[in-house]
């Protein structure tokens, strides 16, 4: 088995904190261990396979190289640098074109590709999924979906259909990020799962798929490797959910029984992390008195709270984030309204 760790996002909805130079998968806010690094070494003791890819962009591969050499992991780990960000359909492209030129890659080989910036425990029963999932004859591209255990309006969810083996089924649909009102319904129905973004997929489900389902992106995944990297800025920006997997019917879900979060708002970074006797999660310089349920993150300044319940404040060297918990999922909306400002 391939291992594929995605790792160029720009993990925006932890502005302020996550910038351009280093961006959510890179940050330390947990221990000393970055999201990228817990995800490398999930793998470390994981037999099925003895190298891992690195999908990034240029403008990580200082951080990405020094991060990876401060943990001295017993296995090999290939960096690749995708020609321009093209989201994940572009990334995948990217990857199976260089597996097949340079590691001669199986067709019918399997290969995981997972975001660089989740948190999964316990490692070893996510692994374990991985070692039957490799033993099985599958003929279908397999996502892997989570039981949800709260309302949640910023994932996106799979619609589960007949059980085909142990916890792998068939998929009825998707739905994509629901209103609050929906995803209760989602969550009271017991049919759903949150999608993880994590698929499994041989380089002849792949190829075959793109074919019948994505002409558009077929054609670049033709071309010979050295003329896809001249052609890639041409390429259609979508993921790869866009692009191919809510179109095709060769599909399966593999369900995890395990803790996991995407840790893709500060409302879920809080959710994760330990508190105080008073349920904050503090870091720096932060002084409170009858503050509760809160997140505060102070880089520089004295940041000093009273009678506050509920709030998420994160100041940083050029700017300073507050928000009422529930409402970070909208910090792309407040950057897009930066950016015109």
């Amino acid at each position: 088995m391939k291992i594929v760790i995605l790792a160029g996002g720009s993990g925006k909805r932890l502005w302020p904190l996550s910038s351009k130079t280093t961006p959510k998968q890179f940050l330390k806010f947990l221990d000393h261990e970055s999201l990228f690094q817990k995800t490398l070494l999930r793998f470390s003791d994981f037999k099925a396979a003895d190298e891992l890819f690195v999908v990034i962009n240029k403008n990580f591969e200082k951080i990405t190289q020094k991060q990876i050499q401060e943990l001295d992991l017993n296995k090999k780990i290939t960096v690749l640098i995708e020609p321009e960000q093209k989201n994940t359909a572009g990334a995948m492209i990217f990857t199976f074109k260089y597996l097949k030129e340079n590691c001669q890659l199986d067709e019918n080989e399997k290969v995981l590709f997972l975001p660089s910036d989740h948190l999964i425990f316990p490692k070893s029963k996510f692994l374990s999924y991985l070692d039957i999932l490799n033993s099985l004859s599958i003929n279908e591209i397999v996502l892997f979906g989570i039981r949800p255990n709260k309302i949640e309006t910023g994932y996106g969810y799979i619609k589960l259909s007949e059980k085909i083996y142990e916890n792998i089924h068939k998929i009825e649909g998707f739905v994509e990020k629901p209103t609050f009102e929906n995803a209760k319904k989602l969550f009271m129905s017991e049919q759903y799962l949150w999608n993880a973004g994590i698929f499994l997929l041989t380089e002849e489900i792949f190829r075959n798929e793109l074919k019948k389902h994505n002409s558009d992106l077929y054609k670049f995944y033709d071309l010979p490797y050295v003329k896809l990297l001249d052609d890639f800025s041409n390429m259609q920006n979508i993921s790869i959910d866009y692009a191919l997997l809510e179109k095709s019917k060769n599909i399966l879900v593999n369900i995890l029984d395990v803790s996991w979060s995407d840790v893709g708002s500060w409302d879920s970074l809080y959710d994760v992390m330990q508190k105080d006797e008073n349920s904050n999660v503090t870091r720096g310089n932060v002084l409170t008195l009858d503050t509760k349920n809160s997140l505060i993150f102070a880089k520089k300044k004295l940041i000093s709270t009273i009678g506050l319940e509920d709030i998420l404040i994160v100041e940083t060297e050029d700017a300073i984030f507050l928000s009422k918990k529930g409402e970070s999922q909208k910090v792309k909306e407040l950057i897009e309204k930066i950016k015109k400002d």
